[in-house]
């Protein structure tokens, strides 16, 4: 009896993910700098009144603020200090990988040029959560002393934090999940209609 395609399928992706998660580790400098680097435009860009810089460097994203923290350990009383916010792009970009064994697994003659257009296309959905999170930051963990200096108003503060947890917890999976269904949108279908002839064709179901 001829394996199920689709279960040859997932347990090829499923052989392929752990080498692509260690590759993607090793090199998580490298596959994270488009994102890392789109996450600064966007900070300085949009926050230019507070945000000083943007810094990318040991697979952390750090915004450098004008933002006034009051008493840290160490600091006399009346002095402050700027607020410096940090990022993990990897918590934020481990659907490449996922995504990148599923497209592996596949049989399609256009694999590899897939996987560099997705690659590229997940960089926006990337972002999106190393920003939002960069902003939770600011305007909700550092307290309301420092959010008060953002500007950002009451339901701007609501709109960080649902972006926040949709970034967080939502695109980082869905997000390379759905692209891969969209530039292989024929693919599920050939091997369930596979499966289904196999199936048909097996003498042991026959009767």
């Amino acid at each position: 009896m001829g394996r199920n395609p689709l279960y040859a399928f997932f347990l090829k992706a499923a052989l392929w993910l752990p080498l692509c998660l260690g590759l993607w580790y090793w090199k998580a400098e490298w596959f994270n700098s488009p994102a890392a680097i789109m996450s600064g435009w966007i900070m300085k860009g949009l926050f230019p009144g507070w945000v000083e810089a943007v810094e990318w460097a040991q697979r952390t994203v750090s915004v450098v603020t004008t933002l006034e923290i009051a008493m840290v350990p160490g600091m006399k009383e009346g002095q402050h200090a700027t607020m410096v916010a940090e990022a993990n792009p990897l918590s934020y970009s481990f659907g490449l990988p996922f995504f990148a064994a599923l497209l592996l697994a596949s049989r399609e003659a256009k694999r590899w040029r897939k996987l560099m257009v997705g690659a590229l296309l997940l960089v926006p959905f990337q972002a999106w959560g190393i920003c939002f999170d960069l902003l939770k930051q600011v305007a909700i963990s550092a307290g309301p002393a420092v959010a008060a200096q953002t500007g950002f108003s009451t339901w701007q503060r609501e709109g960080i934090a649902l972006g926040y947890q949709f970034g967080h917890l939502i695109m980082p999976t869905v997000a390379p999940i759905a692209l891969w269904l969209a530039l292989n949108r024929q693919f599920i279908p050939m091997l369930m209609l596979e499966g289904a002839l196999q199936h048909g064709k097996d003498p042991g179901r026959q009767g």
